[in-house]
């Protein structure tokens, strides 16, 4: 059966039950983000519930400590203190996501990639005055209607993906296949979680090259063309055909300037790392 504006809501509430649920613990962070004044025990609190993510702050605060040859930490509170709220945040996100995907029924490219623009979203935040967290969570999310498509018809997604890594007409051989394309079943499955707006507009946006609708969607949107511009992960699938210049006009990107060259190289050793270390 194809979608149609029509059907969309009733079939995303019945492929919503077949895939992994949204990680509460991040749905917290995400009404958290924009408290800057936030303090650290709250973000402590949440994080200590859950035991991956407890682990990742001992072992960022415990890498420090073995730096200056201290014991190392047991303590989830006195462990937070030590690497600072912005870092507390980034491990939250970061934690919770890689849980999300864990069970992801698509395929490793799908992981990677994903985890890819998720980095490159977060360096360009850094630099264009966007929430950190917010990025990485964006830009892990964009491909969420990968997934649908997955518990819809695995055996036909995987043959047309095949297709499209020859020609690059993903978007159009899903059209055809499915009704409609993964960006727009991504952004429905995120209303269906009731993710905030610019999360929406952000998936449902981010092959579009002459859309803005936020400085986060920019991100996203632009994070998704260089991860394929810097072959991160390796794949023929990566090519980069258009560019949307009214997002990089609107994030002020000079793309010759140093600190653009230094942003690429830091996404390049972050990618290598995160795999290194999985």
């Amino acid at each position: 059966m194809k979608l149609t504006p029509e059907n969309l809501p009733e079939e995303i509430a019945r492929i919503a039950r077949t895939i992994p649920p949204f990680p509460r613990v991040v749905m917290q962070l995400l009404e958290m983000l924009d408290d800057e004044d936030l303090p650290l025990d709250a973000l402590t609190r949440l994080a200590r519930n859950d035991p991956v993510i407890s682990s990742g702050i001992l072992a960022a605060a415990n890498r420090i400590r073995r730096i200056h040859a201290l014991p190392e930490l047991y303590d989830p509170f006195v462990a937070s203190s030590l690497i600072g709220t912005i870092m507390v945040r980034r491990i939250v996100a970061t934690a919770g996501m890689n849980t999300f995907l864990a069970d992801d029924k698509g395929s490793e490219f799908l992981l990677r990639h994903s985890r890819a623009v998720a980095i490159c979203a977060q360096e360009l935040a850094v630099l264009c005055g966007v929430s950190p967290e917010k990025a990485y969570i964006g830009g892990i999310l964009h491909d969420v209607g990968q997934l649908c498509f997955h518990v819809m018809d695995a055996a036909r997604f995987q043959t047309i993906y095949r297709q499209a890594a020859a020609d690059g007409r993903l978007l159009e051989r899903e059209t055809e296949t499915f009704g409609v394309d993964h960006a727009q079943i991504g952004g429905a499955l995120a209303s269906h979680w009731e993710l905030p707006e610019d999360f929406v507009s952000a998936i449902v946006t981010h092959h579009d090259h002459m859309t803005v609708t936020s400085k986060l969607q920019a991100v996203i949107n632009l994070a998704e063309t260089i991860v394929r511009g810097l072959d991160i992960p390796t794949s023929p699938k990566n090519r980069v055909t258009t560019l949307n210049a009214l997002a990089a006009e609107t994030l002020a990107i000079d793309w010759d300037s140093q600190e653009m060259q230094d942003c690429f190289g830091r996404c390049r050793a972050r990618y290598r790392q995160a795999f290194a270390q999985a």
